[in-house]
C-alpha cells in the first residue's frame, strides 16, 4: 500500500465523531502537520483544547481553504457537497480515506507484525462472523477480537472481556492496538470487524454480504461501493472471502487479481464451501470435507446461515478441521441481541436487538417467536438512537405493522422518531429498557415478548 507517512506533509482530518480523533492524533505523532476538522460540531472545547495543547493539532468547526494542505483525510460516508472536498477535487489534491490511511499507520508501526490479521465487513453477519471465528481459531491461537461487542481476548474457546465502548469506526483499530498494548496483551491472530470497508491490515479478509445495500454520503454512493476498499486496498498475496451472491466484488476482485474463496449459504449457489440448514442440522461441504453440525434449538440458526458459511471459509483456509470448525457451530448458542431466546421471569424473550438490525429481521424474529409460543405476543419495536447504523426508518416500520399487526397482542414503540406511529395501537417508551419493563407490566408467566430495538450493545 502506498503511505504517505515518510512525508513532512501537512492533512487535513476531516470528521473526528467517527474516530477521527485518533487518526489526527496518530498523523500528529508522525511528525505530520495535521488540522482537524469538527464536521459535524459534536466535539467539546475541552477536547479540540487537548489536541491544541497536547499535539500541536490546529482545530476547526467549520470548512477551511484547502490551498496548504496536500492531503484530505475524509470518511467514505461525508457528503462529498461539502466545501473542503469539492475544493480538495477541484484543486486536484489527495483525498485519502479513513480506511485507508488507518491502513498505513497500522502498518508503518509494525505493531501487529508476525500475527495474521484478519479483517471484516459487510451489511449483515459481521459480529457473528467474527465471534464464531474467534471461537474456532482459538481452540489452537489466541486470538483477540474487536466487534461491536468489545474488545476481546480468546483462549481455547472461552472470551475474556477486555474493553467495551469502541465503534468499529476504521479509526477504531488504533484505540484497540493502543488498549492492548496498554494491558500488555499480544495474540496470534487478531480479527478486526470494521463498518463499510477495510483497511488493508488483513491477511485475509472477508465480506459477508453486500446485501441489503444502501445509500451513504448524501446518497451520493451505494455502502456497497465503499465496502469495495476490501478488496481494492488487498495486501498482495492475502485472500479474500466472498459471498457467492455478491457478484459485484467478485468482479471487482478478478480484475484487480486478487487470490479469492467464495461460499455460500445455499446448496443452490456455485462455491469452494457452502453450508445448508435444515431447520435441525448445519452441512458444511467444500471439496475437501463434507461434515455436519446439529445446532442448538434455543436461537434462530436461520438468521445465523451466513455467519457459519463465512467464518466456515475464513477457518478452513487457516487450517482448521472439519471436527473442530462443526463442534462450534454446535456449541453455539447465538449472541445476545440476536435471534436468542432467554427467560425473562417466566416470560419467553426472543432478543433481536443489536446495532445492525433492520426490518427483516424483525420479521424473522416474529415467526421465530410465533412458532415457539401459543401465549400472548408482546412485541418491543424500534430505536434508541437513530445515527445507528442508519436507524430504523419509520416507514419500515409502520409498513411492518401494518402488514403484521394481527399477529401481534400488544405494541411498545421505542424512539422518538416512532412517537406519531399508530397512536391508538401502540404504548410508547424512550429507551429498550423501559421497553421491556413495559412489556412484564403488561404480560404474564407463558407470553412472548420480542425485543426487536436498533441499539448500541
Amino acid at each position: 500500500m502506498h503511505t504517505i507517512l515518510s512525508e513532512k506533509s501537512s492533512v487535513a482530518v476531516l470528521d473526528l465523531t467517527h474516530a477521527g480523533l485518533i487518526i489526527a492524533q496518530k498523523l500528529a505523532e508522525l511528525g505530520m502537520n495535521v488540522t482537524a476538522v469538527d464536521v459535524y460540531g459534536t466535539v467539546d472545547d475541552d477536547t479540540l483544547s487537548a489536541l491544541e495543547n497536547e499535539y500541536d493539532i490546529i482545530t476547526s468547526r467549520v470548512p477551511l481553504k484547502v490551498d496548504n494542505f496536500d492531503h484530505i483525510v475524509s470518511p467514505v460516508h461525508l457528503d462529498p457537497e461539502y466545501e473542503m472536498l469539492v475544493c480538495a477535487r477541484d484543486a486536484g489534491k489527495s483525498i485519502i480515506s479513513h480506511h485507508q490511511i488507518v491502513g498505513m499507520i497500522v502498518l508503518e508501526s509494525k505493531k501487529l507484525e508476525g500475527s495474521k490479521v484478519i479483517e471484516i465487513t459487510g451489511s449483515k453477519a459481521k459480529t457473528s462472523s467474527a465471534s464464531l471465528l474467534a471461537d474456532m481459531l482459538s481452540r489452537n491461537m489466541v486470538v483477540v477480537l474487536h466487534t461491536s461487542r468489545g474488545l476481546e481476548l480468546w483462549e481455547n474457546g472461552i472470551a475474556k472481556k477486555i474493553y467495551s465502548g469502541l465503534s468499529i469506526a476504521p479509526g477504531s483499530i488504533l484505540l484497540a492496538i493502543d488498549q492492548l498494548e496498554s494491558e500488555g496483551i499480544s495474540a496470534d491472530c487478531y480479527i478486526f470487524e470494521v463498518s463499510i470497508g477495510g483497511t488493508g491490515i488483513g491477511d485475509l479478509a472477508l465480506i459477508t454480504t453486500l446485501e441489503p445495500d444502501y445509500s451513504i454520503a448524501k446518497s451520493s454512493s451505494l455502502a456497497s461501493d465503499a465496502k469495495l476498499q476490501m478488496v481494492e486496498y488487498g495486501k498482495t498475496g492475502g485472500l479474500i472471502a466472498l459471498n457467492s451472491r455478491d457478484e459485484k466484488a467478485i468482479k471487482k476482485a478478478e480484475e484487480l487479481g486478487r487470490d479469492i474463496f467464495t461460499f455460500s449459504d445455499s446448496e443452490s449457489l456455485d462455491a469452494d464451501l457452502h453450508i445448508s440448514f435444515d431447520g435441525k442440522t448445519v452441512s458444511i461441504v467444500s471439496k475437501d470435507f463434507a461434515v455436519n453440525a446439529t445446532v442448538n434449538p434455543l436461537y434462530n440458526a436461520f438468521s445465523y446461515t451466513t455467519a457459519f458459511a463465512a467464518s466456515g471459509a475464513i477457518a478452513l483456509n487457516m487450517g482448521l478441521d472439519a471436527k473442530t470448525i462443526a463442534d462450534v457451530i454446535s456449541g453455539f448458542i447465538g449472541l445476545a441481541g440476536r435471534m436468542q431466546e432467554k427467560e425473562l421471569d417466566g416470560r419467553m424473550l426472543i432478543d433481536n436487538s443489536n446495532s445492525g438490525m433492520d426490518i427483516k429481521s424483525v420479521e424473522r424474529a416474529l415467526d421465530f417467536g410465533l412458532s415457539r409460543t401459543t401465549g400472548k405476543v408482546i412485541m418491543v419495536l424500534g430505536e434508541e438512537a437513530e445515527q445507528v447504523c442508519e436507524g430504523l426508518p419509520p416507514e419500515d416500520v409502520a409498513n411492518f405493522v401494518n402488514r403484521r399487526i394481527s399477529d401481534i397482542d400488544e405494541l411498545i414503540l421505542v424512539g422518538e422518531r416512532m412517537h406519531n406511529l399508530f397512536p391508538e395501537k401502540a404504548i410508547y417508551a424512550c429507551s429498550i429498557n423501559s421497553g421491556l419493563e413495559n412489556g412484564q407490566s403488561i404480560s404474564q408467566e407463558g407470553d412472548l415478548i420480542l425485543s426487536c430495538v436498533k441499539c448500541f450493545r
